[in-house]
């Protein structure tokens, strides 16, 4: 079992990828349709820059330094999710080289290990599907 940063990391790739393909997937980006009428105030305020802030900033920091904030979380988005994704095929890589040393016999052992810690992992109260 992976350890619980490995596993945040992945979501966190998944995640990050997910809205990269969502926002590749929009008509505007693919250009199939264009903006007539100029936007509300209320969608202008939407696209500035917006981000997470890190831990206890909220407290020190005033709204310039937050939209300062935002834009190098911005700047420095699509690198880590490439880098996020190099690591995840790394990974995959080492993982099915580190598969490949078992024998057959281990792999059906392995399986059905991580077929009972699943199965522990369940909640016991679920209805069984029908």
């Amino acid at each position: 079992m992976r350890p619980a940063s490995t596993r945040i990391a992945l979501w966190t790739t998944l995640f990050s990828l997910a809205i990269a393909l969502a926002y590749l997937a929009s008509p505007a980006v693919v250009g199939q349709e264009k903006a007539a009428a100029p936007q509300p105030a209320a969608a202008k305020q939407a696209n500035k820059p917006r981000g997470r802030l890190p831990s206890f900033y909220k407290e020190l920091v005033d709204q310039k330094q937050r939209e300062a904030i935002y834009k190098i979380q911005q700047e420095y988005a699509a690198k880590i999710a490439d880098l996020q994704a190099q690591l995840e095929a790394v990974t995959t890589e080492r993982d099915e080289k580190i598969a490949a040393v078992l024998t057959p016999e281990q792999h059906k052992k392995l399986e059905a290990l991580r077929a009972a810690a699943k199965a522990k992992r369940e909640p016991k109260d679920k209805p069984a599907p029908k």
